[in-house]
């Protein structure tokens, strides 16, 4: 059924033939039937329903839906004739099963209610896991989720008592997908993982081979290169074992893919060549065009043309040919990437545009979007600014579709992702006693009234149980507060930040909007959002050179001094390593310099026994950034931007010995297409053509923007 559905299609066809016996014949006295030979001539009801039940999985398996569904309705109809429950119960849960493959929800839940009805005490273990399982996974395709979630915890703790591995892998497998569903991308790894674990002596080959693949693209996503090869390769093994031919192709495939994603494209050839040979033996013309793409791809980025420009073609016409309109995309982007890197522009340029108008008609996001960002590529390197800015556009409008909104900071305000993890998982734990209390406690009211004799020990276990709750909820309440303070100087950290900065940004953008919609404004937009990040030296090494117990006691100081002393309508996050942000709106400050006066002077009164470096190195930015084009940048990138101005002016402190503060202000005008890519890289070739004006405490000839460059970029002219 698993290895070879085609042929498990034949077989049950094949023993269909046979013509049914009635039971009465098998009792008729006068008759001296040869049991052996009748065997092997006629079928009975038993068989027939069984029959048609494995003919419906085999076609289901080999992607042949409404025969499977008319197999399956064929047993359903033969054991409701013979008024047999246990069959008629497994031929609903296998007709529900299809309906979710067919994402037909409603049609799933009446036909496991309809089967529920059916199932007893009496009824196989088998049976009611399944039915469990698939009223789990339907609560899933009806976007119940935390009704699923609650569903598969409790599936997964009765398999586990009742100690059936397998049952629990499953529960452990579509948790993870419900993960996923909720973009959870590490808690569902681990139940990708656990489900691993627990199938680690069992030859439950398909189940195996479907986590280790998920856990592979999920590794793959998180950039760790290693892990996902090694899932991957343990994915394509447990499908050779299974012995489906099919899934071993695609299992290759995404292992080839995995690789070439982990900058290894000659190991990835490997798998697809090997991939090819079985799909060439099996005749499989969709595997076999999937994987020409694949190989042109990959011999692309290997720089090898003329057989990267063999397979891609090989691969284009082919999808020509199966009409494949998607995959014929994919197909014309890979060329016009190559003809782009040999410098032949017109055919790049014409490939790119039938994929784009193919696009358009399928109306595939993804795919537009990466036909505009191709097209915009190809015009700026053809010097052809005014259509590089419609593609840009077009690329930032479907993109905006699809990407995550307040994303907030980037990846280098996240120092303590480890110790975050950590928290969470220890407030999980704190969730799951005090649920287990609970139920604890009901269990005791339960049983009071028939224990009166008993009600003192009662009262006490009950009072126990109260205060042992109340423990944990205060508990939960001080740990959930501690993740939004910084522990060492009391100040909000940035998992604060996280929280209120979506509002006040989304603030900001809509009196920009405002202002900018006013046709009646002749002044300059004055209702900015300032974010300060100043750098102090002294916070950078203290435990290194104050030592772990004075270094503490200075942190809890200096937090309670700065609390008394900001603006009662500004906010301070301390970001560690000796960074701060320092927000506060336009409006609740007569100038900038008052705010950047105000932050010195908090400073430097801070008295202390001990020799502080003081030289703070502040650089600010405004929000938003554009006011004409509120929205074209994100919080990450203006992040980044706020990172490279405290970088400048770091600079000017290093090379003057004094205090420093860079501003970076965009000018009055649209210049938002300018800011499409590398946003350090776009921000710092913006300030050296003008559109970014630098205002700073001191000479703008000590910043070297050029060092400020990331490394990958070349030298900016």
């Amino acid at each position: 059924m698993l290895s070879r559905p085609s042929e498990c299609t034949a077989l049950t066809q094949f023993f269909l033939q046979r013509k049914q016996i009635d039971p009465a014949q098998l009792i008729n006295p006068r008759q001296d039937f040869d049991h052996q030979k009748m065997a092997k001539q006629y079928r009975t009801r038993e068989q027939s329903q069984a029959a048609w039940q494995l003919q419906a999985l085999c076609q289901a398996n080999e992607g042949v839906i409404l025969a499977a569904d008319a197999s399956i309705n064929r047993a359903i109809a033969l054991a409701e004739e013979y008024r047999q429950t246990d069959m008629l119960t497994t031929s609903l849960l296998i007709k529900a099963k299809l309906a979710l493959a067919q994402q037909q929800t409603q049609s799933a839940k009446q036909l496991l209610d309809t089967a529920a009805k059916q199932v007893t005490e009496q009824s196989q273990n088998k049976v009611q896991d399944a039915l469990a399982l698939l009223q789990a996974s339907t609560l899933l395709h009806q976007h119940r989720v935390d009704d699923a979630r609650l569903a598969f915890e409790q599936i997964r703790v009765q398999a586990q008592e009742n100690n059936h591995p397998a049952q629990q892998a499953w529960a452990n497998y579509l948790l993870a997908e419900y993960y996923q569903l909720l973009q959870q991308d590490e808690l569902a790894l681990s139940h990708y993982v656990e489900t691993l674990n627990l199938l680690s002596q069992h030859q439950q080959y398909y189940l195996k081979a479907m986590a280790a693949e998920k856990a592979a693209n999920i590794n793959a996503t998180l950039g760790a290169g290693e892990q996902a090869i090694h899932y991957a390769n343990l994915a394509a093994s447990q499908f050779e074992l299974l012995g489906n031919p099919n899934l071993l192709i695609s299992s290759l495939l995404n292992l080839g893919q995995v690789t070439r994603t982990s900058r290894d494209a000659s190991l990835a050839l490997v798998y697809f060549f090997n991939a090819l040979d079985l799909a060439k033996n099996l005749a499989d013309s969709e595997h076999i065009a999937q994987l020409y793409l694949e190989i042109g791809h990959s011999y692309r980025v290997l720089n090898i043309n003329p057989e990267a420009l063999h397979y891609l073609s090989l691969a284009h016409t082919r999808f020509e040919r199966s009409n494949n309109v998607l995959r014929k995309i994919d197909t014309q982007l890979q060329l016009g990437q190559l003809y782009m890197t040999q410098q032949k522009n017109k055919l790049a340029l014409a490939q790119f545009k039938q994929a784009l108008t193919l696009a358009e008609t399928q109306q595939n996001t993804p795919r537009l979007i990466e036909s505009h960002r191709l097209l915009a590529q190809l015009f700026e390197l053809s010097d052809n600014a005014t259509q590089a800015l419609i593609h840009h556009k077009a690329y930032h409008k479907y993109y905006a579709k699809v990407s995550r909104i307040n994303r907030l900071l980037t990846q280098s305000l996240v120092q303590d992702s480890d110790k975050q993890l950590q928290q969470e998982r220890e407030m999980a734990q704190l969730r799951q006693v005090n649920e287990q209390t609970q139920q604890e406690k009901k269990r005791v009211s339960f049983f009071a009234t028939g224990l009166a004799l008993l009600a003192p020990l009662l009262l006490y276990g009950w009072w126990h149980n109260y205060a042992r709750r109340r423990r944990l909820q205060n508990k939960n309440r001080e740990l959930q507060s501690s993740l939004l303070l910084e522990q060492r100087t009391g100040l909000p950290n940035w998992r604060q930040l996280m929280q209120l900065l979506p509002k006040e940004m989304a603030k900001s953008q809509l009196r920009s909007e405002q202002w900018y919609l006013d046709e009646g404004q002749a002044r300059p937009f004055n209702d900015k959002t300032y974010y300060l990040m100043l750098h102090v030296p002294f916070m950078a090494d203290l435990n290194e050179r104050l030592g772990l117990m004075h270094a503490s006691v200075l942190q809890k100081q200096l937090g309670m001094h700065l609390k008394n002393r900001i603006h009662p309508q500004a906010q301070l996050y301390d970001l560690r390593e000796g960074q701060f942000i320092y927000v506060i709106s336009q409006r609740q400050v007569n100038s900038l310099q008052d705010i950047i006066t105000s932050l010195e002077q908090m400073f430097a009164e801070f008295s202390s026994p001990f020799k502080l470096d003081q030289r703070l190195a502040i650089g600010i930015i405004g929000h938003p950034f554009l006011p004409k084009s509120p929205h074209a940048l994100d919080d990450m990138r203006l992040g980044d931007i706020l990172y490279l101005a405290m970088a400048a002016a770091h600079q000017i402190s290093s090379q003057t010995g004094d205090r420093a503060w860079v501003e970076l202000v965009a000018v009055d005008c649209q210049q938002a297409a300018f800011f499409n890519g590398d946003i350090r890289h776009c921000c710092i070739e913006a300030i050296l053509k003008g559109l970014v004006k630098v205002n700073s405490s001191h000479k703008k000839q000590h910043i070297d923007w050029h060092t400020l460059a990331p490394d990958k970029i070349m030298s900016i002219s």
